[in-house]
């Protein structure tokens, strides 16, 4: 500790000689970083406006967005910003120029260039400076395989260019050679999610494959021209991905005995150590050295918010010693298992680079057998007094152009200026040097990765993670028995019994319709009268049933789902042709009901004291209603139906569940699962068959007290319609509960990041083949964005797979059946006539497919984006400003969601 400590205390001693600083006080854009670590509100501010700013086309955009962000600021703002608010003699364009032009220099500070060509007097510029590189394209994950493939031309690019130029270069002792001989002047990282836009969790060895064919030609342009490649690493969903192709890649016979190929570890990470140990003995087996850049990660925020939003296990330390503590413990395995690793330390935290410096020394490891890595623009006095001691160092240099380099500035900011960031707490915080030379081991507090839960609160169910290899397995294992039985026949369920009729349904799997999913028996109205009887018989004694008993069998319910999970998983595929991700989805909402339901009726079963009259008592208390009519529909054949039959036996109403008879065989497991649970005979009886006929039939009969109906506006309105009649001996109103259909409208507004734009209106349109009532059927784009994002729109939707539901990865599957099909394909037709069809894909022979669908220059009236369609199309409306966009979204008969 002590001579870590010593070092540490070296660096912080050359350090004074050179600058206080770590940014140069001459430049705008130091004033702003120094002024960032200082000013939390000013900081979150100033990286919003500079992360939208690509974004605005004019100067009134500008200063529109300037006012909105530092207007509350009180002129708490740094002498040099204070020219972008109020009230400014400048014209708005003139303006904007100025404010562009600084804020470029700003990003100018971490990234080297637009072009290789641009960067390449700062490489050189570093290299006299006997500083080395690694260059990084910006951007990372792609929206199309346009993209990809520019992402792939420029690697290509870059690699040639630079390695070209560097055959002009004079040998540097420092940076050109390490313990075993030379090694590549010019270094390379590439980011796999730039070359493959259709990476899918579920689609593991597709994604392998794809990322191995695109990866080898760099991989060979690297060898040949002797560069080192090194792959990043990216969000933890793709972690384990992109180890394997790594390994995959550097263990075929043409790069096996290669040593100049490199992958990063994140120190952040719970399990990169596991990670690590696991790279070293693989190092061992290949026989031939490569490099591991260890660094402390860059995505902690989007780690913690994405797990807690899907309520995973927290992959990261929430405790940033942890992370420190971590590092020191990966660093000290990597160093233990040299020469086979080659250790590269990427970090701005002295106390991580003494520690790493220290041990190698120990360990009889010579200088030149480690480097140390840093960022482009970030703490140039620690780089000096490292190069002085004779380490190898080199910087992360990024290049690319303005609007993908805006994100990644953000991101250098709010690393280097967060609040336990190593940079802010010597350089802003002046907190002493021994502190900061501590060993973060020392009163270590550790983290759970569970995320904090108040008790008794509600949370959803997590969905599958498919990055997992095991939920992969168990879903393919899932989806071969499901298949080995299909054609099965199922019976009507009526007061416990099972019962055959004479007639029956055949259920078709969507892509492939020649397949029988199975059998149903078909109910009219003698079943639907015994029925009623076995409904109103069970009443008498389920309604008063206690709601904690009523509620213990919708959480056993909700068990029995999850115990189930992976084949309920694949019938729901099969029967409807939901992709992986989108079945379990149903499968969580399932759940979601069950416990949801169960928790609130423990609650509303409570009576209420009200009134405060002197010698009165009143309780407010809720009473169930009678026999409760269920009416689900196909698209959530698990989902809904169970929410609608959980609500009504909770609250101690019967039931007569009527599924849709596209998904009848999904509601018959539903009601093998409610008999499993012990729901007494009679509470629930199953009863599929034809709308018209049985479901008609029970909307007007006066035994039935409620009707729970989810479909579309024309059947939901003749529903209400219906029960509004009292029929002769009837004693009550009936109560009818409601959800039909959209048109739903997302607005994309002047200043949208298009990647997450473009990537959420392709989802919601588009997944599950838009057969949702909250898919978006209409995006209005404010004539500012209109071109780029129709471009970027274009191309994404081009790239998407339509494929079989049960192929992994497929973004989505057919439409339900033959009737929607030719009912979507005739409005597509319609739409040809009066507006642009601006693209319209391709998609499997067999099934029934309609091909996802966009037009353009749709008027505002037009049934296209009037009608529910209920298929993959999409109406893109250019509108001149966010009132007119507002007034459009409204514009329609239907009221159900929409997004900003």
């Amino acid at each position: 500790e002590q001579e870590i400590k010593n070092f540490g205390l070296n660096v912080f001693n050359n350090i004074e000689e050179e600058s206080k600083s770590i940014f140069n006080k001459d430049w705008w854009y130091g004033n702003i970083m120094e002024w960032s670590m200082k000013n939390e509100d000013f900081k979150t501010q100033m990286f919003r406006f500079v992360d939208v700013l690509p974004y605005l086309n004019s100067g009134t955009e500008v200063v529109k967005h300037l006012k909105e962000y530092f207007a509350q600021s009180n002129g708490e703002l740094p002498p040099v910003f204070n020219f972008g608010v109020g009230v400014s003699s400048l014209a708005p364009g003139l303006l904007a120029g100025a404010v562009r032009k600084n804020v470029t220099q700003m990003a100018k500070m971490f990234i080297t260039g637009e072009t290789p060509q641009e960067a390449l007097p700062q490489l050189n510029k570093a290299r006299s400076n006997n500083i080395g590189f690694t260059v990084d394209l910006l951007g990372e994950s792609t929206l199309s395989e346009q993209e990809a493939q520019e992402y792939h031309r420029r690697y290509s690019e870059l690699l040639t260019y630079v390695s070209q130029e560097s055959q002009k270069w004079s040998s540097n002792e420092l940076l050109d050679f390490d313990d075993e001989g030379e090694i590549p002047r010019v270094n390379v990282s590439v980011k796999i999610t730039s070359l493959y836009s259709q990476i899918k969790d579920e689609a593991w060895s597709e994604n392998i494959e794809v990322l191995k064919e695109r990866l080898r030609p760099l991989f060979r342009l690297a060898q040949e021209n002797f560069c080192f490649l090194n792959i990043d690493m990216e969000q933890y969903s793709h972690k384990n991905l992109t180890l394997e192709v790594f390994k995959q890649l550097i263990c075929e016979e043409e790069f096996k005995h290669y040593r100049h190929w490199g992958i990063v570890i994140q120190a952040y990470l719970r399990d990169s150590l596991s990670d690590i140990q696991q790279l070293c003995e693989f190092a061992k087996q290949r026989q031939t050295s490569f490099t591991i850049r260890l660094v402390k990660g860059a995505y902690w925020d989007y780690e913690f918010i994405h797990s807690q939003q899907k309520g995973w296990p927290i992959p990261v330390y929430t405790n940033k010693k942890e992370s420190d503590a971590n590092f020191e413990n990966c660093c000290q395995v990597l160093l233990e298992n040299f020469p086979f690793i080659k250790v590269a330390l990427g970090s701005h935290n002295v106390r991580s680079i003494s520690f790493a410096t220290v041990l190698a020394e120990k360990l009889n490891i010579p200088k030149k057998g480690i480097e140390i890595q840093m960022l482009y623009g970030m703490a140039d006095p620690i780089k000096k007094s490292l190069i002085k001691q004779g380490y190898r160092l080199r910087e992360y240099a990024t290049v690319g152009e303005l609007i993908p380099g805006m994100a990644y500035l953000v991101r250098r900011l709010l690393e280097n200026t967060s609040n336990e960031s190593f940079l802010k707490s010597k350089f802003a915080d002046n907190v002493a040097s021994d502190v900061l030379l501590e060993s973060p081991k020392k009163e270590l507090i550790t983290s759970s990765p569970e995320h904090p839960q108040k008790p008794q609160s509600f949370h959803n169910e997590p969905p599958l993670d498919f990055t997992i290899a095991k939920n992969r397995d168990f879903m393919k294992k899932a989806l071969a028995k499901v298949q080995s039985q299909f054609g099965k026949k199922y019976p009507l369920v009526i007061n416990g019994r099972n019962l055959k009729t004479q007639k029956t349904l055949s259920s078709l799997n969507p892509s492939h319709p020649q397949q029988v999913i199975g059998e149903v028996f078909l109910a009219q109205e003698k079943e639907a009268d015994a029925a009623l009887v076995a409904a109103q018989k069970a009443y008498k004694s389920w309604s008063k049933t206690s709601a904690e008993t009523r509620a213990k069998y919708l959480d056993d319910l909700a068990d029995e789902v999850l115990r189930k999970r992976f084949d309920l998983c694949a019938w729901i595929v099969s029967e409807v042709g939901k992709t992986w991700a989108e079945a379990d989805g149903d499968i969580c909402e399932t759940i979601d009901f069950c416990r949801y339901y169960a928790r609130d009726m423990r609650e509303l079963a409570k009576p209420h004291k009200v009134g405060h009259a002197l010698g009165e008592t009143s309780h407010y208390v809720y009473t169930p209603r009678g026999v409760s009519l269920v009416i689900a529909p196909w698209n959530f054949p698990l989902a809904i139906l169970t929410g609608m039959v959980a609500a009504s036996i909770v609250t101690g109403n019967t039931v007569i569940m009527k599924p849709a008879e596209q998904s009848s065989v999904v509601a018959s497991l539903l009601m093998d699962m409610l008999v499993e649970v012990g729901v007494p005979p009679g509470v629930v009886n199953f009863l599929p068959g034809y709308g018209e006929e049985v479901g008609e039939y029970l909307v007007n009969h006066k035994d039935i007290s409620i009707i729970n109906f989810t479909g579309s506006r024309e059947v939901g309105l003749h529903i209400v319609n219906k029960a509004s009649l009292i029929a002769r001996g009837q004693r009550h109103v009936k109560k009818c509960i409601i959800e039909m259909g959209g048109k739903n409208a997302i607005i994309v507004d002047s200043d949208a990041d298009l990647d997450e734009a473009i990537a959420g209106v392709l989802y919601s349109a588009f997944a599950f083949s838009g057969q949702k009532c909250s898919a978006c059927s209409r995006v209005l784009v404010l004539s500012e964005n209109y071109d780029r994002f129709i471009d970027r729109l274009l191309e994404a939707t081009r790239s998407i797979n339509f494929k079989y539901a049960e192929e992994a990865s497929s973004y989505a599957g057919p439409v339900i059946d033959q009737e929607a099909q030719n009912k979507i394909l005739s409005l597509i037709e319609e739409g040809k006539k009066e507006s642009t069809l601006l693209f319209q894909g391709q998609v499997p022979d067999e099934g029934f497919f309609i091909p996802p669908t966009i037009f353009v220059d749709v008027k505002p009236d037009h049934k296209l984006a009037q009608e529910e369609i209920f298929g993959p199309v999409l109406t893109v409306i250019k509108c001149k400003n966010i009132d007119e966009a507002i007034d459009i979204a409204n514009d329609t008969d239907f009221g159900l969601t929409g997004g900003l």
